[in-house]
């Protein structure tokens, strides 16, 4: 009777906990990072530059995130020097800064915010 009443409540926690870290990297680009950037820590510019070197061999979906990072880093430049200079280089960290700022963004900024593709990059 008791695991009647606590398997919804299981199952509700499961369907909302964090997934684990290999989930999470399911991006269209992880495999790409992996054949062509191996060994390359993130951080520092350096994997985007690897990526960027391989950037005609990349599968086309991984293309398109690249795309929409570069667009979003060119309508976000004087956003991230004016309220994220001090924001770290590591993944993700920008876009966070920028979110936490929304309602300060200029408009260009802000529709590429809103615009770009799905979490999971």
């Amino acid at each position: 009777m008791k695991i009647a009443l606590y398997a919804p409540l299981a199952a509700v926690l499961l369907l909302f906990s964090p997934q684990p870290a290999a989930a999470q990297d399911a991006s269209p680009c992880k495999a790409d990072r992996e054949k062509f950037c191996a060994g390359v820590q993130p951080g520092d510019g350096k994997l985007r530059e690897c990526m960027q070197s391989h950037e005609a061999e990349l599968s086309p979906e991984c293309k398109e995130r690249q795309e929409a990072r570069k667009k979003l880093r060119a309508a976000c430049k004087a956003d991230e020097d004016k309220f994220c200079a001090d924001a770290g280089k590591e993944r993700g960290v920008m876009v966070k800064c920028l979110e936490s700022h929304a309602s300060e963004l200029g408009q260009e900024c802000a529709d590429a915010l809103k615009s770009r593709p799905a979490k999971n990059s």
